[in-house]
């Protein structure tokens, strides 16, 4: 497997399961009605290497379509910095996902170090619903035509953010700058769009993208330079490993419990978490209680009045697969 190129990603969850009620009294019972919840992925189980691999986050266009050579300036200069958006394992709770990479024969863990409150002077391309165009002016109704594939991603972005402002009731004319559009972050280079500081077009008339608008909505383009306030990431690598079997040496110190031979409860409860979410209100069964413990989280209890949850990250073996797993506490 080489880990830096592929590019097998986890199934998401999107399925609730129905809270089990097993038998037995818990030790962690108390009078509130917080509710215990347990998800794991992928569904159908991964190897070791591929439960720890590296995935780029590549959600902002500025990170994706510069992605390659984001990647490549980390992994050979061991440091890097990414503007609004991490590239590495980002948690804002300060326990970021695990994430190993191959470059270059070796093994890398990738994370992000530090996070930096900025404001940075960037462009932003953004539209503003207008009841309609000057009486002289015909709005573009293909947007996309003469537009380079860069541009036309833009516009499209530009206009999903005009008509979520339409359906929300928001005038877009006093939302901060950088809170419009798309804006250009590095490495996104202004030169290389139409797009600004002069916009091709002033109007145009562009399709609803969502079900809560029936007709065509109006837009007048707007290119403004101005502060934008966000944050800087800075991400850096450690090399761990120098072949695929010290590396699975340094995995399997990140796995906190091993399942298979346990009582047919548990391995309910777990194939229950595998297919969405397994759930239970205080207090909870000996079953799940006995879970958790395996899972080695600690002080499994709910949060105080000021918090509205608690979550802890497990890795654990199940069956010869390995899943990741995430309890939360709710006081809801």
């Amino acid at each position: 497997m080489n880990i830096s190129h592929s590019r097998r990603r986890l199934l998401g969850l999107a399925g609730v399961g129905v809270s089990s009620a097993l038998s037995g009294c818990s030790l962690l019972a108390s009078s509130s009605s917080a509710r215990y919840s347990l998800q794991s992925s992928p569904r159908g189980g991964t190897t070791l290497l591929d439960l720890f691999e590296w995935e780029p986050r590549q959600q902002a266009l500025h990170v994706r379509r510069h992605a390659d050579a984001l990647v490549a300036e980390l992994l050979d200069s061991g440091e890097m910095t990414t503007e609004a958006q991490p590239l590495g394992p980002y948690d804002p709770n300060g326990s970021p996902p695990l994430a190993y990479t191959e470059y270059e024969g070796s093994y890398y863990s990738v994370r992000v170090t530090a996070v930096e409150e900025v404001s940075l002077d960037r462009w932003e391309f953004w539209f503003e619903p207008v009841e309609q165009a000057p009486a002289d002016v015909d709005p573009v109704e293909n947007l996309s035509e003469g537009l380079s594939d860069f541009d036309a991603e833009i516009a499209d972005r530009a206009v999903a953010e005009a008509m979520g402002a339409v359906v929300d009731g928001v005038n877009l004319s006093t939302v901060a700058h950088g809170e419009r559009g798309v804006v250009f972050f590095d490495p996104m280079d202004p030169a290389e769009s139409e797009l600004v500081p002069n916009p091709p077009f002033e109007y145009v008339r562009a399709e609803p993208d969502n079900e809560f608008l029936d007709e065509k909505q109006t837009l007048r383009a707007h290119a403004t330079d101005g502060n934008v306030k966000t944050k800087r990431y800075v991400h850096e690598t450690e090399r761990v490993a120098d072949s695929k079997s010290e590396l699975e040496d340094v995995l399997s110190g990140h796995i906190d419990a091993t399942f298979g031979e346990d009582p047919e409860d548990i391995r309910e409860i777990l194939d229950e978490t595998i297919g969405g979410v397994y759930a239970e209100r205080e207090p909870i069964s000996e079953s799940f209680e006995s879970l958790i413990a395996q899972l080695g989280i600690d002080d499994p209890t709910p949060p105080d009045e000021s918090g509205a949850s608690r979550a802890w990250r497990r890795h654990y073996e199940y069956e010869g697969d390995y899943y990741a797993t995430t309890l939360r506490i709710r006081n809801d």
